[in-house]
């Protein structure tokens, strides 16, 4: 869930937005990847899928697995960001292009024709309007609020917090990011769970790996017992990304491994 950045109605939000628009009902608009096969060994085949990550290669667990012997085993990603969807080649043999262009990393129009390998794969986005109205509740878990605005805000995680999706929260420092993260831990049927809080810019970056992955003894000098990271320690209840972009590009691919999972 990612909260609206003052875009007019009718624009293609990324990923889930909140909406408002005069004289009806705040909405959640559910945007879907949908990647049809138009030529390769395994044309026909269409899929529509709402990740935050979407994989396609040549081995059976990949979001979109292809039987083309030109396509590598992990060929490539399709990362949903905030300022729209990621496709990241993952170093495959024979590469990734998009309209007939080949790339390492692009972000993607709202549909274009993918080639990995021989095989050419349509992408495109649906998107699904779902009407949630303001809740009648002033607070929702440490969050309090009476005004028209923070009800609607309160609709949507009322919404959102018993679901098992990943949320992207934005906003300003200070302004209870932490907070709504608690709230949607509380709500959600992870609830008896832990909520790990791991804070990507206050680590520093020849450590970040271990402290979110965790190591075991003798990984590297000075380890001299395991510890589990805050991946692990989240098992089971909710992990919560402070400032998540400070995360470094080799760790991106790995985090998103385990929110696949």
């Amino acid at each position: 869930m990612a909260r609206g950045r003052g875009q007019g109605e009718g624009e293609a939000p990324d990923g889930t937005e909140r909406m408002a628009s005069a004289g009806s009902a705040p909405a959640l608009l559910i945007q879907r990847v949908k990647l049809t096969v138009i030529e390769g060994p395994d044309a026909g085949r269409a899929l529509t899928l709402d990740q935050d990550a979407v994989s396609v290669g040549s081995l059976r667990e990949n979001s979109l697995p292809l039987s083309d012997r030109t396509v590598s085993r992990r060929h490539a990603l399709i990362l949903r960001q905030p300022s729209g969807y990621l496709l990241r080649d993952l170093g495959s043999t024979n590469g990734t292009s998009v309209n007939g262009v080949p790339v390492k990393e692009a972000f993607l129009p709202a549909t274009a024709l993918l080639a990995f390998g021989e095989t050419r794969v349509r992408f495109s986005l649906e998107a699904e309007r779902v009407e949630v109205r303001p809740s009648a509740a002033t607070r929702f878990g440490e969050l309090l609020g009476e005004s028209p605005r923070m009800r609607e805000v309160f609709g949507v995680l009322e919404r959102v917090a018993p679901t098992g999706v990943t949320v992207l929260i934005r906003g300003e420092t200070g302004t209870g990011k932490e907070l709504v993260a608690r709230a949607l831990h509380a709500g959600s049927s992870r609830r008896d769970g832990p909520l790990a809080v791991f804070d990507c810019g206050a680590v520093p970056p020849n450590l970040m790996e271990s402290e979110l992955f965790g190591h075991e003894r003798g990984a590297f000098t000075g380890a001299t017992a395991p510890r589990a990271g805050a991946v692990e320690q989240a098992h089971g209840g909710t992990l919560f990304l402070d400032e998540v972009g400070e995360l470094g590009p080799d760790l991106q691919p790995k985090l998103l491994r385990v929110l696949e999972t």
